[in-house]
């Protein structure tokens, strides 16, 4: 009877667990962030940028080691902004998961001052709630253009 009842109380604590988790609002919320995100590069705001990162979040460059923390993605900002980015527009395609992660894949699109695009592709977040936000934990992205050609053989 003792563990009929305890198993009883799991489930429903469990079920008041997922009933409290939104994937509309997890959406929304994820939606929001995106666009503070592509925005922040407008204004030069590297804390607004690292904010929509969890403070152990890391970041996966193309030809760039990995760069963990808010001190590196800060410092990944400042040279993306000194390069003359000033925005970047994230479309969001699909968005899966719970309560414990959020999985986003979508299209990117950078541009420079005077809004001229400079590059598109695609990218991968794992998303996590922090401090009862959601925000960016992993997070991933590769250019659409091709690779440069390689250098010339040296005879």
């Amino acid at each position: 009877m003792f563990f009929s009842s305890c198993n009883n109380e799991a489930a429903k604590t469990e079920a008041k667990e997922v009933a409290a988790f939104s994937l509309d609002s997890a959406k929304a919320a994820i939606a929001a962030s995106n666009k503070i995100f592509g925005e922040t590069f407008a204004t030069g705001d590297s804390t607004a940028f690292a904010n929509c990162y969890t403070s152990d979040a890391c970041i996966n460059v193309t030809g760039m080691p990995r760069m963990c923390g808010t001190g590196p993605l800060t410092a990944f900002f400042n040279g993306g902004y000194q390069m003359g980015i000033r925005n970047i527009k994230l479309t969001t395609e699909e968005v899966m998961g719970g309560k414990e992660a959020m999985v986003e894949t979508g299209n990117y699109e950078m541009f420079m001052a005077n809004n001229v695009s400079v590059e598109k592709g695609k990218y991968i977040v794992v998303w996590k709630e922090e401090n009862g936000k959601w925000k960016m934990h992993r997070d991933i992205w590769n250019s659409d253009s091709p690779a440069p050609p390689p250098p010339p053989a040296k005879k």
